[in-house]
């Protein structure tokens, strides 16, 4: 508790409140989070965390939008080994996006799950979500421009693919796929599956 408290001394409690509140999510899910609670876990005054967040919903915001520029970086490192003219690239974003579900159930359940913010009234989180969303949608539009995957509304081939790779995700963090069944095959099925339905058949 002693190094925890040294660390706001450091001026990184506002990190330190946004990790252990992830933390306590996994625990506990989002009711198990209070200011109060996360102030004694690591070991600051119980005032401390409010000069960083007036209250819970934004920290569970601020929770929320560490995951969505978490899964964005995630995106982004996903092309490591496939070459930017590829189409394939599409196919390991999906796989990319259900693996950070798988790994950070907490965020993902803050992001999108059964313990999902609402965003009306929250503009950062707003903005990074749209964010995540536009680059898959600039993704399909330059392999649409190089006649990879049949064309139309990119943001409405984002919104198909992204429907699938998010039900996927929903249903392993739930635990409601059979746990005998091979998940890096059943990923890598279903990413496929996708990429295939894409792809311009007037190429064939």
């Amino acid at each position: 508790m002693a190094e925890r408290a040294r660390t706001y001394h450091h001026g990184d409690l506002r990190a330190s409140l946004v990790e252990e509140a992830a933390a306590m999510i996994s625990e506990g899910g989002a009711a198990s989070v209070t200011m109060r609670a996360i102030g004694s876990r690591l070991g600051v005054s119980r005032g401390a965390p409010y000069r960083h967040f007036p209250d819970k919903t934004a920290l569970l915001v601020a929770v929320a939008v560490a995951g969505f520029k978490r899964l964005n970086r995630r995106l982004g490192s996903g092309d490591a080994g496939v070459s930017s003219s590829s189409v394939e690239r599409l196919r390991r974003m999906g796989e990319q996006y259900v693996r950070f579900a798988l790994e950070h159930p907490a965020h993902y359940r803050l992001m999108y799950g059964k313990e999902a913010l609402e965003r009306q009234d929250q503009p950062e989180l707003r903005k990074a979500a749209g964010a995540l969303l536009e680059n898959l949608i600039d993704v399909i539009r330059v392999h649409q421009q190089r006649g990879e995957i049949d064309g139309g509304d990119p943001r409405a081939q984002a919104y198909v693919a992204w429907s699938a790779v998010h039900g996927l995700a929903s249903l392993l963090i739930e635990r409601q796929i059979d746990p005998n069944v091979n998940v890096d095959d059943l990923i890598r099925q279903t990413t496929q599956t996708i990429l295939d339905g894409m792809r311009d058949r007037s190429q064939d």
